[in-house]
């Protein structure tokens, strides 16, 4: 009987094994390639709450070495697309030929340098938090963002704050889509690790999903600013029914004016190449 217990205990051990039983941070290795503007580090992050594993990319401004100031954290979801992306990141590929963007993707690492430098923006360090292939259910508050909530506070970033100088009273999270989406649940019901929130193109109510019933029930945030945006494109307008709800309501309950930016962009899309442009102007009534 001893024996097979053992045994029982044995087989366990190996399955539990096999999956991630802790999570960690690796340490950072530079992250270099042509298109990408200022110092960017690559690390492998382990999650043990979401059971899987993704590339984390920290982009660090000019200047960090040379100090021992505290610095401003922005979470910016489908990291892949962030600083650099093969085939443009989530959402159409922007059309270079027509456009003053370097490359594809979001150009966050070229955008934030030109506002640090040009002094109007403080300086601040960005993670892109790359995705998986649960994006559609890690981003999404009614499935199992809550879990990817607590990845990020409880795992995440608490491993960045030992690894780099950030100012824990200044996070702040930027996404677009179901990224807009996880966004605007962290800020609003995470807002004792966020406070500041960056929604673009969020999808609030789409398809078989409602995030904005638990929006209003759950508690208002004491301290957030928020930014939401969103294009007219055929998809986009499909999302602005979410969208105008959200505003109503934070109309409603007078939520504060100063701490809200929202505007419909006539010309935007679902594509990186506008949320390229919008996260430039988010970023400078966030940061200024």
């Amino acid at each position: 009987m001893k024996k097979l217990t053992l045994l029982a205990f044995s087989i366990h051990f190996l399955i539990a094994g096999q999956g991630i039983t802790q999570f960690k941070l690796s340490q950072p290795t530079l992250f270099e390639h042509k298109d990408v503007t200022g110092k960017v580090f690559q690390h492998d992050f382990d999650s043990k709450i979401l059971d899987n594993s993704r590339k984390i990319f920290v982009w660090i401004p000019e200047g960090y070495n040379l100090n021992k100031d505290k610095y401003p954290l922005l979470v910016v979801h489908d990291g892949k697309a962030v600083f650099y992306s093969k085939n443009g990141g989530f959402g159409k590929r922007n059309k270079l030929k027509k456009d003053s963007l370097p490359k594809p993707g979001w150009n966050l690492d070229e955008t934030v340098h030109e506002l640090i430098q040009s002094k109007k923006i403080k300086p601040i360090i960005m993670v892109g938090v790359s995705n998986t292939n649960n994006r559609g259910h890690e981003y999404v508050p009614t499935r199992n963002g809550i879990n990817f909530g607590k990845a990020l506070t409880q795992e995440l970033i608490p491993e960045i704050k030992k690894l780099y100088r950030i100012d824990y009273e200044d996070i702040g999270t930027l996404g677009s889509s179901a990224g807009g989406l996880i966004s605007l649940y962290l800020g609003w019901e995470r807002n004792d690790v966020f406070t500041k929130a960056a929604c673009l193109s969020p999808g609030i109510i789409y398809r078989d999903q409602n995030y904005f019933e638990l929006f209003k029930k759950a508690k208002v945030p004491d301290n957030l600013k928020l930014a939401i945006v969103n294009g007219t494109d055929n998809f986009d307008s499909g999302l602005q029914l979410g969208v105008d709800k959200c505003i109503d309501y934070l109309n409603k309950i007078n939520f504060s004016k100063e701490n809200l930016l929202y505007w419909v962009d006539q010309q935007g899309s679902h594509s990186s190449r506008s949320w390229s442009h919008q996260a430039k102007d988010i970023l400078l009534w966030m940061y200024k």
